[in-house]
């Protein structure tokens, strides 16, 4: 018999270790596999369930850079069974789930069978992309994954049936969509876990333009750089651009002019008219014709790039092609260096401010601090992760952010409601992220977000319910509590948060501290902290312990979040999605005459102002260009057309 040790979830782990190795070419951090680690308590039998945009996880509508057009939605459905062998089972209750939670005629409130929150809100996720995406034509595939411990070579036929049933299933529901299902056993997640990031590569050159110990100037073949940034299964490796602050953007002007050149041959040479890539890189050294590359970042050029994977994984390049790229090589150990020139290189269209806060000055000096005191801290993701630190002692920025405004906030409820939108306006960053902070809180602040985390997970002994949202809820304020009770007070100080012997933070009194919440609000299952549950913690808190003041004492907000422009924002309209492809077909390419919309509805047999609003609602999702007076702007506000008839004197 297999030996385990008390208390350790071997089912758990397993679950764990086979996300990861699934999803490992996307590069998602911890809190990404937590959001789609749904099992549980009415999983409907599904352990993962992730919605990736152009291979972004989607998890907040109204924070995402949506594609205009070229998406591909990818759906993955996982089950994980710590078992010897392949069960019917499993894929019975997914197969029973799936005819529900993709049935778009349905909400959630209608759903005949029980569903979790996790469950719910991912269906959230895939409806929205569907919704925002399905005018576009996006590409959907849908991947079912059973894992086990088992021998796929001998699945039963059982297995195979519910599969087909799985596949077919979700061929019928979305036209054009692609389903395949996937067996992993033992020997199949080994080769995966065997896979390992390669930072060390070798590009072929044509062509050394300049070079010295500081970089190079270089061009390259098409075809050498395209598999230079692919896996061995010709995936692209995306973890190289970790510190690109962009995503794909799909074929918008700029992607759909890349495209438009790699497909034409004639066109003159590619690195004539691109403007190329920099690859950031701690040693550099060209052996003949090969530039041999370590510690590899491509800082810029994503859009580039990820327009010639799409082109060579759709066309097959003449035997004799000799276009060639641009790619600039920037050789610097130093990370002060190395952050300038992330800065500079994504810093030269428009980009979210809070994108580029990894460079920060202060987000420097929290991670050394906390390195100091063997804390990794992962202002670039996965940076940590891919050295092969302990998990356990990896903090992301967010759970730094969220400790940091609970206790030195003293926002608890603001803490559990926190995400990366409301971090990008420059007033809630440097809020949460101030300066004048002392610099010795921030290890209390980690140690106490992490032993909150661990008390959390701690206390459910399945485990399952204590992830993504829940755990990111409760966090913040069972660590308040916790430096409350040390106290016994809620009008604890800064100075009183660095002073705290962590020694006290044993496991028996967090576990007392989860307790008291327990008790306050009953069992915590909601994804948010109200005010009301935060007077009955306190309440509790003063019997127990005699805690004094009110939880008001010294708390600070942050300011509210602007709308998110774009594609996300879109104005209100009851219209359905084949009244707005009708107005989007009879549309003319840009800039439209005065009048299209009178033009459009008369060849639709529409009214004008229902064809206006559409119009509103295609812009808005990005489908078209916004217009004004005859100029049309790209998302980035800049011209980049006008209606020259309406400009002219006469």
């Amino acid at each position: 018999m297999q030996a385990t040790t008390p208390g350790i979830d071997i089912g758990g782990l397993f679950e764990r270790f086979v996300l990861e190795q699934i999803l490992k070419n996307f590069d998602l951090s911890k809190e990404e596999i937590d959001f789609g680690w749904t099992d549980g308590s009415l999983d409907g039998g599904i352990d993962g369930f992730y919605v990736l945009i152009n291979g972004r996880l989607l998890t907040d509508p109204t924070d995402f850079s949506w594609p205009r057009t070229g998406a591909e939605i990818q759906v993955y459905l996982i089950t994980s069974k710590h078992h010897a062998t392949f069960q019917q089972a499993p894929l019975d209750a997914i197969l029973a789930s799936v005819q529900e939670l993709f049935d778009l005629s349905r909400s959630n409130a209608e759903l005949a069978g029980k569903y979790s929150v996790d469950i719910k809100l991912c269906r959230d996720m895939f409806f929205a992309a569907f919704r925002q995406l399905s005018l576009y034509r996006p590409a959907l595939s849908f991947n079912i994954i059973y894992a086990s411990r088992g021998d796929t070579g001998i699945l039963g036929e059982s297995i195979s049936a519910r599969a087909k049933q799985l596949t077919d299933l979700l061929n019928s529901y979305f036209s054009a969509s692609v389903a395949t299902f996937t067996a992993l056993g033992a020997t199949e997640l080994v080769e995966l876990h065997r896979e390992v990031k390669s930072f060390a590569l070798d590009l072929p050159v044509q062509e050394c333009l300049t070079a010295g110990q500081e970089g190079y100037v270089v061009l390259a073949k098409l075809k050498d750089y395209c598999t230079f940034v692919q896996d061995e299964k010709g995936h692209l490796r995306r973890y190289l651009f970790d510190s690109n602050v962009r995503a794909y953007l799909g074929v918008n002007l700029v992607n759909a002019d890349i495209s438009e050149t790699l497909a034409t041959n004639a066109a003159p040479n590619f690195w004539w008219l691109n403007n190329g890539v920099t690859i950031l890189a701690t040693s550099a050294s060209l052996v003949g014709k090969t530039l041999k590359l370590r510690d590899i970042q491509i800082v810029n050029g994503l859009q580039t790039t990820e327009s010639i994977h799409r082109h060579y994984a759709t066309s097959t390049p003449p035997a004799n092609e000799q276009r060639t790229l641009l790619v600039k090589v920037i050789v610097s150990q130093d990370e002060t260096v190395r952050d300038q020139v992330i800065r500079a290189t994504n810093n030269q269209s428009a980009v979210e401010p809070a994108a580029l806060h990894a460079t920060d000055r202060i987000q420097r000096s929290i991670e050394e601090i906390l390195l100091r005191h063997d804390w990794f801290y992962e202002r670039r993701t996965n940076f940590y992760k891919n050295e092969g630190r302990p998990e356990a002692r990896i903090l992301s920025p967010l759970a730094i952010a969220a400790g940091s405004v609970a206790l030195l906030l003293k926002n608890p409820i603001k803490s559990s409601k926190l995400r990366q939108k409301h971090l990008r306006t420059p007033e809630a960053y440097q809020i949460v992220y101030s300066e004048t902070f002392p610099l010795n809180a921030w290890p209390v602040v980690a140690s106490l977000i992490r032993a909150a985390e661990s008390t959390i997970v701690r206390s459910h002994k399945a485990r399952r319910s204590a992830q993504g949202q829940h755990l990111s809820a409760w966090r913040g304020l069972l660590a308040y509590v916790a430096v409350a009770r040390i106290y016994g007070t809620c009008a604890f100080k800064h100075q009183d948060v660095v002073a705290i012997d962590l020694a006290k933070i044993t496991d028996i009194f967090m576990d007392e501290c989860w307790a008291a919440i327990s008790q306050a609000v009953g069992s915590p299952g909601s994804t948010k902290v109200s005010e009301t549950q935060m007077m009955k913690v306190a309440i509790v808190m003063g019997s127990k312990w005699g805690v004094q003041g009110h939880p008001a004492d010294g708390k600070r907000d942050l300011p509210t979040p602007a709308p998110v422009a774009g594609p996300a924002a879109q104005p209100s309209h009851t219209e359905s999605e084949d009244f707005l492809k009708s107005v989007s077909d009879a549309l003319t390419p840009q800039p439209w005459k005065p009048g299209i919309h009178v033009q459009v509805a008369e060849a639709i047999g529409a009214k004008p102002y229902r064809v206006t609003k559409a119009i509103q609602t295609l812009i808005a999702r990005g489908v078209w260009l916004q217009q004004r007076d005859g100029v049309v702007f790209d998302r980035d506000g800049k011209e980049v057309a006008r209606d020259m008839s309406r400009f002219t004197e006469i």
